[in-house]
């Protein structure tokens, strides 16, 4: 099947399908939920999902920084996890990345995600922090 990404709009339609796509798999099971705050907050984000036959399988939200770009928010639907969907995602915002003059990705990767940012050529600097009440390692990559 083939897997075709875009941006999309803050608020629209997509946009909220993909919200719930992150509750249901990054905030549901630890019990909480995206504030109103968060979500307002992502008015200024670049918005990106993932699409199967016009069905939502996965999504992120890119935060441009500087030179570089946050990537956060990284979801693909549990049954296709493992699939390469993930890393076409990375290879899509990377891209998009570059085309915004960015020279570097990051992002504050949960421990379960560390061996697949690891196989997506992404480095680790630092030690494990918190954040979310879950360990989490701050992992980057050179783009430019």
């Amino acid at each position: 099947m083939e897997i075709h990404f875009k941006v999309i709009e803050h608020g629209s339609e997509e946009w909220k399908h993909a919200v719930q796509l992150r509750e249901e798999i990054l905030r549901k099971p630890l019990g909480s939920y995206f504030t109103a705050e968060e979500l307002e907050e992502e008015r200024n984000h670049i918005q990106i999902i993932g699409l199967m036959d016009n069905d939502l399988v996965a999504t992120t939200v890119l935060v441009p920084e500087g030179n570089a770009i946050k990537m956060q928010r990284v979801v693909v639907k549990s049954p296709l996890q493992s699939s390469g969907i993930g890393s076409k995602m990375m290879s899509f915002c990377e891209k998009h990345a570059r085309e915004q003059g960015k020279n570097y990705i990051y992002c504050h990767a949960r421990d379960t995600a560390v061996d697949f940012y690891l196989k997506n050529k992404y480095l680790v600097e630092g030690d494990y922090f918190p954040e979310d009440g879950i360990p989490h390692l701050l992992m980057f990559k050179v783009i430019a």
